[in-house]
């Protein structure tokens, strides 16, 4: 779908009714293939948040990812994880509606090129990883986990409630839960979630498990601390190759005047171990680590200047995106490199 078609669909559908229950209010986002609108359920007057796909992008894939992130998100009850209220098919086009957070993604917030402060960094962490503990304990792996996806909701008390979005990617370790058990929902050589989070086995193509959301929270903890992410490069291909080989940047570096409690930088580094046998086994364990590191772990020697910023490559801006892009630099000649590089980290 162009991008005309897909703006005339997007906006055509604000004050129906869609599938009879949810009258569409307004647009809040849209992308590449599909939109998010505000929304009310008629039967329960429940404002909502509801994400439907567009028409010209529903294919094998799609409709499988939709099935398998409904179920998700119908089998995980947690005040962290966002919450589904419906889902369903309109016209054979699929929807979900999603419980309608007020806040903010954590992506608005590490863009900005600067740290964040250490304890809502610790905070924001420490939510996730119970949030993401919960989904690992049954079994759920996120697999694109990353600032976009990690949603800053606001309570009564101003407080900050963590909240995980977009399980789309999400993986069953259990096969026999997957509402999309053999079927094929990737192609040969297709790399994934983002690059700028993504642990050496996902940028390698190789099979993940549930070190795959350790590694990436181990990346979002560190881009909140540092004001940038671990690994910068001018392209993605270079961005994928730092995942795998360069080494786990030091917190110290990155925050010159900063005394920086040793046991902070032990769990960055074990949660971004290249190797998945090395990593905080799970989100839980990470969260042990995490609460058991001695308060306050970071102290300023000098003061960071108000306005101090980070300056990003400028695979910045797009490699927080998911890239499915990816796929045909990565097929052939490209991949086998990526791979080779990949095995003889394990050897």
């Amino acid at each position: 779908m162009n991008t005309a078609a897909a703006t005339s669909r997007r906006d055509s559908i604000v004050g129906q009714v869609l599938d009879g229950r949810y009258r569409v209010d307004a647009v809040i986002g849209t992308g590449a293939v599909g939109a998010v609108y505000r929304a009310t359920n008629l039967e329960s007057g429940q404002v909502v948040a509801l994400k439907q796909w567009h028409a010209g992008r529903i294919d094998e894939q799609v409709h499988g990812r939709f099935l398998r992130e409904a179920a998700v998100l119908d089998a995980l009850d947690h005040p962290g994880i966002v919450k589904v209220i419906g889902h369903g098919f309109v016209d054979a086009v699929p929807y979900v509606a999603l419980e309608y957070l007020d806040g903010e993604t954590l992506e608005s917030l590490v863009t900005q090129g600067k740290p964040l402060e250490p304890a809502l960094a610790f905070e924001i962490t420490r939510q996730a990883l119970a949030a993401v503990a919960y989904a690992h304990e049954r079994d759920v792996v996120h697999r694109d986990l990353k600032p976009e996806n990690i949603f800053l909701a606001r309570n009564g008390t101003g407080a900050v409630q963590v909240k995980i979005l977009d399980y789309g990617l999400a993986k069953f370790m259990q096969p026999a839960h997957d509402p999309n058990k053999g079927v094929a929902l990737t192609m040969t050589g297709m790399i994934m979630g983002t690059p700028l989070y993504m642990p050496p086995e996902q940028a390698a193509g190789s099979s993940v498990d549930l070190a795959v959301d350790v590694y990436a929270l181990g990346c979002v903890f560190f881009e909140m601390l540092a004001g940038r992410p671990p690994f910068l490069a001018e392209t993605n291909l270079e961005l994928l190759g730092a995942h795998l080989r360069a080494p786990i940047p030091k917190l110290a570096e990155a925050l010159p005047g900063i005394e920086i409690t040793p046991a902070v930088q032990a769990l960055i580094e074990r949660a971004m171990a290249k190797k998945q046998t090395e990593r905080f086994p799970n989100a839980r364990v990470m969260l042990d680590a995490l609460q058991a590191i001695p308060q306050p772990a970071l102290t300023s020697k000098r003061p960071i200047a108000p306005d101090s910023r980070v300056t990003l490559p400028s695979v910045r801006a797009s490699a927080k995106r998911r890239h499915e892009a990816l796929a045909p630099l990565l097929i052939g000649a490209v991949l086998l490199i990526v791979v080779a590089a990949f095995a003889l980290l394990l050897f």
